[in-house]
């Protein structure tokens, strides 16, 4: 439900049972448990609600109420008194054996006896928090026990969140999507994307909804070009098996393609679920489809150093740690304007940040003049959260000389901004209320693939796996991703 009091909005959470498939695993225990104990100590929660974690490890209820403490303590929460004993007292553990049918029937009395417990009303959130390769079997399990209810009945409601990548190919992608929808409707599946959850990410399109002095410069009369940085300081991090299975362009695509929608789509007309989609829609369709040579000709792949050294991987892994590529927006707004997207890992501090790179003066006195300095309007996400525009001023004294200056708005500046929900908060609380708003449609967990196919493919198509280059540890990435812009003309901010 939601309440909308003069220019504030806020969604309400319904009441219902979480339901964590995966409970023991590393998402669970860094992202989602520490996001539903933040729920709960924000006072975000729903007034009924409880917890079902659900995995394949045996957990006494003194092991499972340490290894929540632990977790909780190491994601940097203050879990202690009272909160820490009210979280602790909507948390219920059940192992899993996921080929069962006895272990679904009893899922099913294990949830009617916790609805009676909290007052809730066979209202539930299925998490997936397992391989994809195993939705279609838990999807199908619960749809056989019969918990998940029929999406048009308004007195109870089931809903499914996965996460991506939603498969290692367009072909395992769709059939993964073709065995959710043998037990669920697509109304009741959030394909859940975290950056689309952060607050830096939606203040793009809320700065450009309400304030038109920048949306009406926000198109091709004006930018020269887009540039997406998500870079991260960390390695692998006990991920070795994933990397070495996926690599990171099919981990990182959807974060950056959706990062470029953020940035790039025209304006809903309203921020209701269909409205936004929509406009996302409109925007990855105007992306031309690249052939393989095409796709290959813009795009860099590299790996740090030090990878083959790590434990678990293949002495001849091809496996990237980071990526680079330019695409093209073929509509009114963006024709002709570049983007550049790079991401990876071991890259120096991290950062994510999105900046709009302005065209320089073409009239005027000084239209002829090289002042040095575009205007360049950046989103800093993380780990800053600002918003910084840079000017050009005339500098102090006599001369007629040019510098830059910069514009500075903080995203937090008072106190309860600095409680607000993380993303994972966000999203669960947007997924308790039913709103699809900022998850996934199919259309775009298929673009996604279709996207990425081609270069996938181009670098499989040479026996040695494609150029596959090398960086230094703690750099911005290797000098080929530093040429692919500025062949351009252009260069890396």
């Amino acid at each position: 439900m939601t309440d909308t009091i003069g220019f504030c909005q806020e969604t309400r959470p319904d009441n219902c049972g979480f339901v964590l498939f995966g409970a023991t695993g590393d998402l669970a225990g860094k992202k989602i448990l520490p996001a539903l104990f933040g729920l709960c100590q924000k006072k975000l929660a729903p007034h009924n609600f409880y917890i079902l974690l659900i995995a394949r490890t045996a957990l006494t209820r003194p092991e499972l109420e340490s290894r929540l403490t632990g977790l909780l303590a190491r994601a940097g929460l203050s879990a202690e008194g009272d909160c820490l004993a009210d979280f602790l007292g909507r948390v219920e553990y059940l192992r899993a054996d996921y080929t069962s049918v006895d272990f679904y029937r009893g899922l099913a009395a294990r949830l009617d006896e916790l609805d009676a417990k909290h007052g809730v009303s066979k209202k539930r959130l299925f998490y997936l928090a397992i391989p994809p390769a195993a939705f279609g079997t838990v999807t199908d399990g619960i749809r056989d026990a019969g918990l998940l209810a029929d999406p048009g009945d308004c007195t109870c409601w089931s809903r499914l969140i996965i996460e991506k990548p939603y498969g290692a190919s367009l072909e395992r992608a769709c059939a993964v999507d073709a065995g959710l929808k043998q037990g669920a409707d697509e109304s009741q599946i959030y394909r859940i994307d975290h950056f689309t959850g952060k607050e830096t990410v939606q203040n793009v399109l809320a700065l450009r909804s309400a304030n038109s002095v920048f949306d009406e410069t926000w198109n091709s009369r004006c930018i020269d070009h887009v540039q997406i940085t998500v870079f991260e300081a960390l390695g692998l991090e006990g991920r070795t098996g994933f990397f070495e299975n996926l690599g990171l362009a099919r981990d990182m695509m959807s974060h950056l393609l959706q990062l470029a929608a953020i940035t790039a789509m025209d304006l809903p007309a309203s921020f209701r679920d269909t409205d936004f989609k929509a406009e996302k829609l409109r925007f990855f369709g105007s992306i031309p489809a690249r052939e393989r040579a095409a796709a290959a000709a813009c795009a860099v792949r590299a790996q740090y150093e030090g990878y083959r050294r790590e434990p678990g991987v293949a002495a001849g892994s091809a496996a990237e740690t980071f990526i680079a590529f330019r695409f093209f927006v073929d509509n009114d707004r963006w024709r002709g304007v570049p983007f550049y997207v790079r991401a990876g890992k071991k890259t120096g501090a991290k950062r994510t940040k999105i900046s709009l790179v302005y065209k320089k003066p073409e009239h005027g006195v000084f239209h002829g003049t090289d002042i040095g300095y575009p205007n360049v309007f950046t989103f800093n996400i993380h780990p800053e959260e600002d918003m910084t525009f840079s000017l050009i001023a005339k500098h102090p004294g006599p001369k007629l000389c040019f510098v830059p200056r910069t514009m500075r708005l903080g995203y937090r500046e008072h106190a309860e901004e600095a409680a607000a929900p993380t993303d994972y908060e966000r999203l669960l609380i947007e997924a308790m209320a039913g709103d699809q708003t900022l998850f996934l449609s199919v259309f775009e967990m298929q673009f996604m693939w279709e996207f990425l196919s081609p270069l996938l493919a181009a670098w499989q198509a040479d026996p040695g796996g494609g150029s596959l280059y090398t960086y230094p540890e703690g750099s911005d990435g290797p000098a080929q991703a530093a040429a692919l812009i500025e062949k351009d003309g252009r260069a890396w901010l």
